[in-house]
């Protein structure tokens, strides 16, 4: 019979993180006190059959300048500021949305890739 639980933190790193690292995923964030994930595990004796994570993954936006400063300048520093912020935080990854070209070009030009695959959203 299976049994479902929530994982300790020595079991994400044992069992969740090292698939993450297989799978070419970002391990996840179990830092103290304040993990940023949720991991139910399922298991078929002693033996992780599966598990489903609930986790924070910082998102970066919006990103506002007002018109008067859209030379190109507010918006470059702001971004290379963040990402200092980023680098030093120590944090697994992070997203954004790019809903412009210019968004799309700050963000390649910082190392983020474009996600292929599907998202889905639930409001509330």
């Amino acid at each position: 019979m299976i049994e479902y639980r929530a994982l300790t933190n020595d079991e994400i790193i044992e069992f969740v993180n090292p698939v993450c690292v297989q799978r070419g995923w970002a391990e996840l964030n179990i830092t103290e006190p304040y993990p940023t994930c949720y991991v139910i595990g399922a298991f078929d004796g002693i033996e992780i059959v599966g598990f489903f994570t609930l986790q924070l993954h910082p998102f970066l936006g919006p990103l506002w300048v007002d018109s008067n400063h859209s030379t190109g300048e507010v918006s470059r520093e702001l971004v290379e500021s963040m990402d200092k912020f980023v680098a030093a935080s120590n944090v697994r990854g992070v997203i954004t949305i790019a809903d412009s070209p210019v968004s799309a070009r700050l963000a390649e030009r910082h190392g983020m890739t474009r996600v292929e695959s599907p998202v889905y959203m639930k409001v509330g």
